[in-house]
């Protein structure tokens, strides 16, 4: 198996580089996040959600225009990208249900303000952190009893990491988890009801940690 090559990520900055994400990632977005609308609407979850890693909050929105009884609290390192998520989501008409907070992960006393969550999820930013078991236990406790945390990023696979590709899916795969170090890290942190599982086209995980 391939070292991981660790890519820890800085804030997006300039309004119009978060616009151009927010962009280019409206096209894909019922492809990126399909597997954890499925999940939500599955475990029939309701109450309160919050986004780790939320971008320009597509995926906030989405949940909530498709759940009325959800409120999700987004949170991400950029300023610029709140700006973008701010507009969108008054756009949409979900201020009420959809609030925003410029913060990090490994914050341990900004998650504790937060409070507790019925649902704790991310997608594809778990590879970007810089103390990812730090992280995974941080939003682990803002996991509330009976509460889920669901993980969502890269698979790093050795054959497919060894090609001499440019991608910046590339460099994220390289920098992303084996299923075996999701495991260690889970347990690492106390967790011990997870479920790690490779969806179709099996370049990715869906990680499901219950309280």
């Amino acid at each position: 198996m391939s070292k991981r090559v660790a890519r820890s990520q800085g804030a997006i900055t300039g309004v119009e580089s978060a616009r151009d994400y927010a962009e280019k990632h409206k096209k894909y977005a019922k492809l990126m996040y399909g597997d954890l609308l499925k999940t939500i609407k599955a475990l029939n979850i309701s109450g309160r959600c919050l986004d780790v890693g939320a971008g320009p909050g597509l995926l906030a929105t989405m949940i909530a225009n498709q759940h009325p009884d959800i409120t999700v609290t987004a949170i991400d390192l950029s300023p610029d990208m709140a700006v973008v998520a701010g507009d969108y989501i008054r756009e949409s008409g979900l201020e009420d249900r959809v609030s925003y907070v410029v913060g990090d992960v490994g914050d341990e006393k900004l998650l504790e303000k937060l409070g507790k969550f019925d649902l704790v999820y991310s997608t594809f930013s778990l590879h970007h952190w810089e103390a990812p078991e730090e992280s995974v236990r941080n939003i682990w406790k803002a996991v509330a009893d009976n509460g889920i945390l669901y993980l969502y990023d890269f698979k790093r696979i050795g054959w497919l990491c060894s090609l001499s590709l440019k991608m910046n899916e590339m460099k994220s795969m390289k920098a992303a988890f084996t299923p075996a170090e999701v495991s260690s890290m889970l347990k690492g942190v106390g967790v011990t009801d997870y479920s790690i599982k490779v969806p179709f086209p099996f370049l990715f995980l869906s990680i499901i940690a219950r309280k």
